[in-house]
């Protein structure tokens, strides 16, 4: 049995005003701040244990000679 119809699919482009706007969006997420760092001495060991940096021990610190 042959399928004589051919269906066309219509692909749905984005309008001009979605494409400002997009362009816009990524020309303003480059120049503002970067993103603040994760500061681990500042953090308390009850939210690093939640957070997975601590597994219920006390902390390990690696002495700086050693290196």
């Amino acid at each position: 049995m042959d399928c004589s119809v051919v269906e066309q699919v219509e692909v749905a482009r984005p309008t001009a005003l979605a494409r400002v706007l997009e362009a816009l969006s990524q020309v303003f997420a480059r120049s503002g701040k970067q993103s603040p760092e994760l500061d681990l001495d500042e953090v308390p060991d009850r939210v690093k244990r939640d957070i997975g940096f601590l597994d219920g021990r006390e902390p390990r610190y690696e002495d700086g000679r050693l290196r």
